[in-house]
């Protein structure tokens, strides 16, 4: 399981694997002669950006889904520490380029504390949780309070 942040060599590595699927793009939509004489440039953008727009919710959708199996069926309520069951809800976001995501996001809902989470959000909250579950009487982020957990 990787938790580096990608490095400026890294991102150099994808966009070049990136272009070279643009290869493919051009060969797929315009054959193998690639697009006529008749083409201009707006006509080859627009093209690109539909691979560009396809490549970033393929990219983020694959990541996301992987993330959410990695938290398996039950997690820890971020206030008190007691399993919940996770259920996939499904979500549609914009990225940041205007690309339509269908996600499925995990979700879950404590009955002792009557509130619902979103494990993948609240990750540091959750472990913080496990390690440190609080008992009836003590103070408790956001309970009783205005802190926002």
């Amino acid at each position: 399981m990787s938790t580096r942040k990608a490095t400026l060599e890294d991102l150099k590595q994808i966009e070049e694997l990136a272009k070279g699927w643009g290869k493919i793009v051009v060969r797929q939509h315009w054959g193998d002669d690639g697009p006529g004489l008749d083409v201009d440039i707006t006509q080859m953008e627009n093209v690109a950006m539909a691979a560009l727009h396809g490549l970033m919710a393929g990219t983020l959708e694959s990541a996301m889904r992987q993330q959410a199996d990695r938290l398996g069926e039950h997690q820890a309520c971020p206030t008190c520490g007691k399993m919940c069951p996770l259920q996939q809800k499904e979500r549609s976001l914009v990225g940041r380029i205007g690309s339509s995501l269908e996600l499925r996001e995990p979700t879950a809902h404590c009955p002792a504390c009557r509130r619902d989470f979103f494990p993948s959000a609240s990750h540091s909250e959750i472990e913080r949780a496990r390690l440190h579950s609080v008992g009836p009487g003590e103070d408790r982020p956001g309970v009783g309070t205005d802190e926002v957990v």
